[in-house]
């Protein structure tokens, strides 16, 4: 009797695109364990060939192209048919087997390449929800989700929301964006010293939050309503929440782990150091800028908070994994992660008397905080890893892949060129007439009469 040996998997050429050349540090790591644990040939296309995210792909032998994704201002949409052009001519050109797009404007310029290329597998990995609750990127999305072999959602409102649009259940896929479980194990990461650090008493409570400082972003089509006027990170109403809960905890500290990220979001964080000072917060309010210890501060803190207005996972993964007893706000994926009174406490967003009471609950009762803890670093290690997601992406490759034709047919990308490219014109014409001038107009205070005219408010 002679058993069957496994047959071999093919060695896929896979790339990811995204749109930035610095942070993503999760799309390093998906494609760096992609080859090491599965042997696929690896490449991705970033925003240009400069920047932290380059290095490290480079560090790791693994190659790198740039494009040009821009096209949210009026020129660059203008612009939209040529760098589409261009990125096709790349994925001709590399022949990937696999193409799996991070973040909007990369996902947008992404399918259409990729489509027009005839690349035989399609993905969109979709960072997150917040395109998807403003008005015109969730249109762009609808235009274009028909081209993705599967829309990969990484929470599950977020596969809510393209149900709601009329994706069907079969067209997507949840894989979390799981961070390296090696990284965040509270058994091999020694404390941050903190109130050595900061001259602290021993049973200081300390209450921490790691994230940059985002810009307020403006009132816009393209901004969800929820944020609008608002960072979307709200550092803000963990220090609204301060005062609650220095009420109770007179002695308590919150830390704000995270610089300002470009421009805006350092005048955002000098915003909330103002903030700080007028509501007499300095001695328990202290910004660390950023550090490289998150995992021996997580490891430290007795609370940890994601106060978001909207979010994927934000930093719930990398909490839990640490055994951190967590509050975040009911929104996006972080309901997911935060399983309310079983591995944390979910509250209100834009609330800072919710989230003060959230924290206060856990603060009063360490051992119930220690117990939610324990049950949330279980729960990430069953779903939530790099690991997993490396997996169930690895698996989502070959099921797709098999069941797909070969693809680069010259006749298709010729019949598809003509279609894109009223694909694009339509994208362009609804842009330019409806967002950039009737529902400026609109927002303006012009509404049409009904005998043709207008009228202003």
């Amino acid at each position: 009797m002679t058993s069957e040996l496994p047959l071999p998997r093919p060695r896929l050429k896979i790339c990811h695109i995204v749109a930035t050349t610095e942070g993503a540090a999760w799309v390093f790591e998906q494609l760096r364990d992609l080859r090491d644990r599965y042997g696929y040939e690896v490449s991705a296309i970033l925003s240009g060939d400069t920047g932290a995210l380059v290095e490290r792909f480079r560090a790791a032998g693994i190659p790198t192209f740039a494009a040009d994704f821009d096209f949210t201002s009026d020129a660059d949409l203008l612009s939209l048919p040529r760098k589409v052009v261009g990125l096709t001519r790349l994925l001709r050109r590399e022949r990937f087997d696999v193409i799996q797009t991070h973040l909007f404007h990369s996902m947008v310029l992404g399918r259409i390449a990729a489509w027009f290329a005839d690349v035989p597998v399609r993905f969109s990995m979709i960072a997150g929800p917040f395109h998807l609750e403003a008005y015109t990127p969730r249109w762009i999305d609808l235009y274009t989700r028909w081209i993705d072999t599967t829309t990969i959602a990484s929470c599950e409102y977020t596969r809510t929301l393209y149900r709601r649009m009329g994706v069907r259940s079969d067209r997507l896929a949840v894989i979390y964006y799981g961070p390296d479980e090696r990284k965040f194990d509270p058994s091999k990461t020694v404390s941050a010293n903190l109130h050595a650090e900061f001259d602290w008493p021993s049973d200081t409570p300390i209450i921490g939050m790691v994230a940059y400082f985002y810009p307020e972003l403006p009132r816009s089509r393209w901004t969800p309503p929820s944020v609008q006027g608002r960072s979307v990170k709200s550092q803000e109403d963990l220090i609204r929440a301060a005062s609650l809960v220095l009420r109770e905890f007179p002695r308590a500290k919150i830390l704000l782990v995270g610089s300002g990220w470009e421009e805006g979001g350092r005048a955002y964080m000098m915003r909330m150091r103002e903030l700080v000072t007028a509501l007499h917060l300095e001695q328990s309010v202290i910004f660390t800028g950023f550090r490289t210890d998150v995992a021996a501060i997580l490891r430290a803190i007795d609370v940890a908070v994601q106060p978001s207005l909207s979010e994927n996972l934000g930093g719930t993964i990398e909490s839990l994994l640490m055994e951190c007893p967590t509050v975040a706000t009911r929104v996006g994926g972080m309901t997911d992660s935060i399983l309310d009174g079983k591995t944390g406490i979910l509250v209100n967003p834009s609330d800072p008397n919710s989230l003060a009471e959230g924290i206060l609950r856990l603060l009063r009762d360490p051992i119930t905080a220690k117990r939610y803890g324990a049950a949330g670093r279980e729960r990430m290690l069953a779903k939530f890893t790099l690991r997993r997601t490396v997996d169930d992406l690895a698996d989502l490759y070959m099921r797709k892949h098999s069941a797909q034709r070969a693809g680069y047919r010259r006749h298709v990308i010729g019949i598809r060129f003509v279609g894109g490219s009223l694909l694009c014109l339509v994208i362009v014409l609804r842009y330019v007439m409806m967002d950039t001038f009737i529902l400026r107009l609109w927002d303006r205070g012009w509404q049409p009469r009904r005998n043709g005219s207008s009228l202003r408010a």
